[in-house]
C-alpha cells in the first residue's frame, strides 16, 4: 500500500494486486506514477502466451506511465495520443521477434491532475475502471468485446456477460492491426473527497460482482484491505481454470469516513 499527497494536501491512497491464478504464467501488469504534478494508475491484461502477453502488458504500463509523467495533462487530445504511443510501442516490439508477433494487451488507465480534484480516463479491451461514490458504483469503461455488442444489441442481458462462452473475444486491444479508436472524455471530471476507484482485469471482475465490490469497500479500512477482501471472494469461488486476476484500488481522502454518516442514517431509518 502506498500514499500520495496531492498538491493541496489531499491524500491519495492506492494498492495493487496481481495473481497468476491457475495459469502457467501471469500476463497481467499494474503500475502507477505519482508526483506533485499529477498521478496515473494503469492495469493491463496481455495476450499471446508467455514471452508475448506478459511483454505486451509490461510494455503498455511502462510506456503509458513514462509518456504521462513527461507531460501530466488531462486534455482529451493528449490522453488519446498517449495510448496511440503505447500502441505503437507494442507494434514495434511485435516486429522484433516471431514469439511476440501476435501479442496484444487490454488497458484501463486513470489520471489525476496535481491537486487530485480532476480526473480523466481511457481504456481499450475489457479491463475495467469502476468509480465509487458513497454507496454507489458506476462502471466508467465499456468493454470492447463481442459479448458487450450482444448486450448493446439486446441479444443478452448485462447480467449474462459474466461466464458467457464468448466473453474473451475482443474486437479492440493494444497491438491489434485494426480496431476501434480509444476515446478519452471530452473534459476531465470532478473528483470528490471520499471517492474510490477500482481498475481490474476480466479475471478479477468476472468473479467479483459490483454489489460485492461495494460491500467489501464498506468493510475495509484501507485500499489494501479492500483488495484483500475482494480476493477472498475470488479464492473462495476459484474455477479450475482461474484466469490471471489483477486490480489497482485508489482511495481519495477517506472513502469510508464519508460513507459512514450515510450508513448510520440508513440504519436509523430502518429501526423506525
Amino acid at each position: 500500500m502506498s500514499m500520495h499527497v496531492a498538491a493541496d494536501g489531499v491524500h491519495v491512497e492506492y494498492a495493487t494486486l496481481s495473481r497468476q491464478g491457475s495459469r502457467k504464467w501471469n500476463e497481467d501488469a499494474c503500475g502507477c506514477w505519482t508526483s506533485g504534478r499529477g498521478a496515473c494508475f494503469i492495469v493491463s491484461d496481455g495476450a499471446g502466451g508467455h514471452g508475448g502477453g506478459d511483454v505486451a502488458s509490461e510494455t503498455a504500463v511502462k510506456t503509458l506511465l513514462s509518456a504521462f509523467s513527461a507531460k501530466p495533462a488531462l486534455d482529451r487530445t493528449h490522453i488519446e495520443s498517449l495510448l496511440h504511443k503505447t500502441d505503437e510501442a507494442i507494434k514495434y516490439a511485435q516486429s522484433l521477434s516471431d514469439a511476440l508477433h501476435q501479442m496484444s494487451a487490454t488497458v484501463a488507465a486513470l489520471f489525476f491532475n496535481a491537486d487530485a480534484k480532476l480526473a480523466q480516463w481511457i481504456s481499450l479491451g475489457d479491463t475495467r475502471l469502476y468509480h465509487f461514490r458513497r454507496r454507489n458504483c458506476r462502471q466508467l469503461t465499456k468493454d470492447h468485446s463481442v459479448v458487450q455488442n450482444y448486450v448493446d444489441a439486446g441479444v443478452i442481458s448485462e447480467d449474462r456477460m459474466r461466464g458467457h462462452p464468448e466473453r474473451n473475444l475482443l474486437f479492440a486491444a493494444l497491438g491489434m492491426s485494426e480496431g476501434v479508436q480509444p476515446a478519452a472524455l471530452e473534459e476531465p471530471f470532478s473528483v470528490e473527497d471520499g471517492d474510490a476507484f477500482l481498475l481490474c482485469t476480466d479475471g478479477f471482475w468476472e468473479s467479483v460482482i459490483e454489489d460485492a465490490m461495494i460491500s467489501t469497500k464498506l468493510q475495509a479500512a484501507s485500499a489494501e484491505e479492500w483488495l484483500v477482501r475482494m480476493e477472498q471472494i475470488i479464492v473462495g469461488h476459484a474455477a479450475p481454470q482461474q484466469d490471471n486476476y489483477s486490480a489497482l484500488a485508489v482511495w481519495v481522502g477517506s472513502p469510508n469516513q464519508v460513507t459512514l454518516p450515510w450508513l448510520e442514517l440508513e440504519q436509523t431509518t430502518q429501526q423506525w
